[in-house]
Parts: C-alpha cells; sequence; structure tokens
C-alpha cells in the first residue's frame, strides 16, 4: 500500500486573536496573509478534514433513521437534500461509517451490549425468553431469544416447524437460524432466532434444546428442513418423535447434480410429489432406477433409506400444514435483507430483528380483518355449509376448503355398510378407478377416510363431504361436524366468546370477569419471570465478542 501524500508544507500563514478578560473585547495580535502553497480551489473546500465534522444534532438524526432501517448511503442522500447539496452538509458518507464505529467502541463489549438490550427487552416483555453459551475463552458462542408473542404463536401455531441456517447477517459472519411455522392465515411466523458460532451437530443439540426449554417442552410433531447431517442427527437426538421431511426443492436440486437426465428428473418429481399409493410408489422407484441403471448408485440408494422423510406415499398421514419446501424461509431471508445490514453488530441485529417482527405481525392484523369484513360470495351447491364453513374458517383456509366443495359434485358413494363400530362407505370419484375407504363413528360424529387428507393438510377431503350427502339425502348439511376440522384452539376460544358473551350482559359481571382475567395475567406474568430470567438485568455481564465464525457458507 502506497503511503499518504504528503500535506505539511510549513506554512506561516497564521491568525492569532487575544481576548482581554476585564472588558470582554477581541484583539486581533497577529495576522500573516503569505502562504507559500497555491490555495485549494472553492469546490474543494468542504472535502478538507477540518472542514469535516458531524455535529451532536446530526449525530443524534443519524442514529434516528439507523433505528429506522436506513441504510447509511441513504442517510447521507437524506442530508444532502435536507442542505440543499454535497458541498452544505459538512461531512462526507466515511464520516458517518467513522462516527458509527466509534459510538461502538465506547463503553461495554458487543456482546454485553447486546445481553443488555435483551434485559431491556425482557422489563417490558416479562414472557421474553433468552439463552447464551460462552466458549472457554469467556466469548460469546451461542445466543438464543424469543419474545412473549412468539411463545404464544408456538403453544397454537407449533405442531410444525421449520428451520435452517444462513449466514453474513452481522459482522460476525456467525450463523442465523429461525424457526418458523404456518399460522390460521397460511402466513408465515416467526418462533424465535438464534445465533451460532458454528453449525456442528453439538451447536444445533444445544439450540434445539434450549427452543424446548423456551417453549415449556411442547414439541413439534413435524419438522422440515434441507437434510443437513448435523440438523437431522440433532433433531433425532432432542425431538425423537418428531416426523422430519426434507425439502422437495433441495431434493430436485440434488437429483440434477447427482444424476443430471432430464427424463429421470421428470420420474423422480412423481415419485416425490405424486398422490401415490405405497405399492405404486415401489413399483415405479425400481422401474425408475431398472431404466437408467442406477441400482448401484450412492445417492439413490441412500435416498431409497430415507424415503420416509421425502416421498408423499410414505409421508401420507403425517401433518404437515402443505409445507414441502424451504420456499417461506428462502422469502424470510430477502425480507429481513430489507432491515438487517450485513456488518451490523449483535445489538443492532437484535434490535432491527425484533423491528422487523413488528412489521411482519402487522399482516396478521390485515388478514384478520379481511376474514372478518364482508361476506364471501356462494359458488357451490351447498350453500348453507359454505356458508357455515366462512364463519369457521380464515379466508385463506375457506378458499381451501372451498375448493374442496366444488369438487364433491364429481364424487359418488357406491356402496355402504355398518359395523359393530363404524359405518363404511365407498367412495369414487367421476372418471377415477380409484376409491376410498370412509368411517364414520355416529356416536362421537368422527371420521376418517383412507386417503388422509385430514391429518396430512388439517382440511376435510372431498370424500367426507360425499358421505354426509349420502347421510342426509335432503341436501341440508349446514355445519361442519367439530371432529372434521382441528377444533382444540377453536373450541377453546368458542368458550372464551361464551363467557364474554353471558359476562357482558351484566357491567357488575363484566368487572368481575374482567379484574379475575387481569390477577391471574400478572400472576402468570410474575411466576414466569422467576422461572424463565436468565440474567438479572442489574447483574453485570462480563461476555466477549465472539471471533468472526468460519464455515462452508464464508466460501474460500
Amino acid at each position: 500500500m502506497d503511503p499518504r501524500p504528503i500535506t505539511r508544507c510549513g506554512c506561516g500563514a497564521q491568525i492569532k486573536v487575544h481576548v482581554d478578560q476585564s472588558t470582554g473585547r477581541w484583539f486581533v495580535d497577529k495576522f500573516c496573509g503569505e502562504h507559500n502553497h497555491e490555495m485549494l480551489d472553492a469546490r474543494f473546500r468542504g472535502l478538507l478534514r477540518s472542514h469535516r465534522v458531524i455535529k451532536e444534532g446530526d449525530m443524534h438524526q443519524i442514529n434516528s433513521m439507523r433505528k429506522a432501517e436506513m441504510r447509511v448511503p441513504t442517510i447521507f442522500r437524506a442530508f444532502v437534500t435536507q442542505c440543499g447539496g454535497f458541498e452544505t452538509v459538512g461531512f462526507e458518507i466515511k464520516d458517518i461509517y467513522n462516527a458509527i464505529e466509534n459510538e461502538r467502541r465506547v463503553g461495554a463489549s458487543d456482546a454485553e451490549c447486546a445481553l443488555k438490550y435483551l434485559c431491556c427487552l425482557k422489563r417490558n416483555d416479562a414472557n421474553m425468553f433468552w439463552k447464551f453459551s460462552l466458549d472457554e475463552e469467556r466469548r460469546l458462542h451461542n445466543i438464543f431469544w424469543c419474545d412473549g408473542t412468539s411463545r404464544h404463536d408456538y403453544s397454537v401455531f407449533g405442531d410444525v416447524l421449520g428451520f435452517d441456517a444462513t449466514y453474513g447477517r452481522n459482522r460476525y459472519k456467525c450463523l442465523l437460524v429461525i424457526f418458523l411455522g404456518l399460522d390460521h392465515h397460511m402466513q408465515t411466523v416467526v418462533f424465535s432466532c438464534a445465533i451460532l458460532s458454528n453449525e456442528v451437530e453439538e451447536s444445533y443439540v444445544w439450540l434445539l434444546r434450549v427452543f424446548l426449554e423456551a417453549m415449556k417442552g411442547q414439541e413439534p410433531k413435524s419438522m422440515l428442513t434441507d437434510g443437513d447431517l448435523a440438523m437431522k442427527n440433532a433433531i433425532n437426538a432432542v425431538f425423537p418423535n418428531a416426523h422430519h421431511r426434507l425439502c422437495s426443492w433441495h431434493l430436485l436440486r440434488n437429483a440434477t447434480a447427482r444424476i443430471g437426465r432430464p427424463m429421470f428428473l421428470c420420474k423422480f418429481r412423481v415419485c416425490l410429489m405424486g398422490d401415490l399409493e405405497v405399492d405404486e410408489f415401489e413399483n415405479l422407484w425400481s422401474d425408475v432406477v431398472e431404466e437408467f441403471g442406477l441400482q448401484q448408485n450412492l445417492w439413490i440408494l441412500d435416498m431409497y433409506e430415507r424415503k420416509h422423510m421425502w416421498a408423499n406415499a410414505y409421508i401420507r398421514g403425517k401433518f404437515f400444514a402443505g409445507l414441502k419446501t424451504m420456499s417461506r424461509y428462502e422469502a424470510l431471508n430477502m425480507q429481513i435483507g430489507k432491515f438487517i445490514g450485513n456488518g451490523y453488530n449483535l445489538r443492532e441485529f437484535i434490535e432491527h430483528f425484533q423491528h422487523y417482527l413488528k412489521f411482519m405481525r402487522r399482516r396478521d392484523l390485515v388478514a384478520d380483518y379481511r376474514s372478518v369484513y364482508g361476506q364471501p360470495i356462494v359458488k357451490s351447491k351447498l350453500e348453507a355449509l359454505e356458508s357455515y364453513a366462512a364463519t369457521v374458517y380464515t379466508k385463506e383456509v375457506f378458499e381451501l376448503f372451498r375448493e374442496v366443495l366444488l369438487l364433491s359434485s364429481n364424487v359418488r358413494v357406491v356402496s355402504c355398510k355398518k359395523t359393530s363400530t363404524c359405518s363404511l362407505f365407498e367412495v369414487t370419484m367421476y372418471c377415477r378407478d380409484q376409491s376410498w375407504s370412509v368411517a364414520w363413528d355416529e356416536a362421537d360424529d368422527e371420521f376418517t377416510c383412507s386417503c388422509l387428507r385430514m391429518e396430512s393438510f388439517g382440511i376435510p377431503c372431498v370424500h367426507m363431504k360425499a358421505k354426509q350427502a349420502a347421510v342426509d339425502p335432503s341436501g341440508q348439511v349446514d355445519e361442519i361436524p367439530d371432529a372434521v376440522y382441528m377444533s382444540m384452539h377453536a373450541a377453546l376460544l368458542n368458550d372464551c366468546r361464551e363467557l364474554i358473551k353471558l359476562a357482558c350482559q351484566y357491567f357488575e359481571d363484566y368487572s368481575e370477569l374482567k379484574s379475575m382475567i387481569q390477577n391471574q395475567s400478572n400472576a402468570l406474568r410474575e411466576k414466569h419471570r422467576l422461572r424463565v430470567g436468565i440474567v438479572d438485568c442489574g447483574e453485570k455481564v462480563s461476555v466477549r465478542d465472539p471471533l468472526r465464525a468460519r464455515h462452508k457458507g464464508c466460501g474460500r
């Protein structure tokens, strides 16, 4: 690197001012206006180091803009517009970066500032949970956090859990791991977030155990990952009862890289996503392997051993809420990139990530409004049933259910017989040779179908609708039985609504109920504050910053 150019030339030009303390007047004591160099052009004056300074008020404005997720170049352009030009700003874009870095270096370490910020969040949110681990040199190794809203969302929508790791979202290049799922609007919901120093199996085991602790021991029923071996082993160790599914997009990409034959990819996609029975899958897989001569291909052998993790024929009946790929995670990363820069330190990252969660949760309010505002237009012949479904389902789920109703006219019941425990119906579809068996327990009004769509997606299948039409020939089916849709949380919500409706009939009952709910909520908050608290906000924390991570996502 070349040395800096010489800027000192021994110029004698100066002005000396004296202040008379008795009178308070200023006097020019000495003046020399002769320069031994050429004068700088007026258009360069604003670039002189002595002329560039960021005032205290400007720094407050810069920090406010950064909290609003504005990047430094955008902040500088805002100052240029505000001051009327580049030459009147008084500083350069590099000076903003330097001022931000100087503020970071003042006081505690970055890791300590991040932990103190989490303490501040916990003061305002009693259900906030966070935990961290240190290495032998007391450097921050891993950190995990989730607020009270995320924990509540998981208690309701935590049946399906997806998580993946991404890189470069902080100045230490540590892994960012986000746990996500689907809510009742079929939108992505974030359950928690973590930063890991590496991606070994021990780190993922620590992460999943802390996640289980934060969620009060509630294990997910199904999990979706990209197939990373360290993740797979950690899931088997911490969540042995969860159904682990591999991302279909990653499998197709691996098939392209390992095999690379277009005809094979077409048939592999049928094995992957086709609505096949187990024997149909086995016959198709054998034909594909024999046709392309892949009997000894290691990737093919490994995929067949793990067929229960990706093939629809073996996954049918396990609830994944329609999730097949990690595309939602990729979309989430793209959205986070609008709020979080790659060079953010830990405290800035956590702060801006929480801002993103607020922005993300705003969409739920909009979705709730769209679900309750107005009545959908009836499209099927089962008008009463469709109108009732619009009252129990959200707008997004109702549209999925309506597709089932529209197909109900293509289904007919061909036979029916009663057993000691239930009634069995054989159902077929128009122009389809396949038939399905629907079992109906009349006493409990419960249904099961051999297609297992209800167990896989949480929405009743078209075969169940055909059964209802057969049981009620008059066509006056106007309700969805409780057993037909996943109503555990819906029933709880209906009970709460009924309780509030009764209490609101008299003001004294309403006041008593409101006071009771507030007292119970305060008691629970205090209990969880004592149970979940990791580090006291007043306790001095001495934690060193993590080292810059090196992993497979960092390149060469």
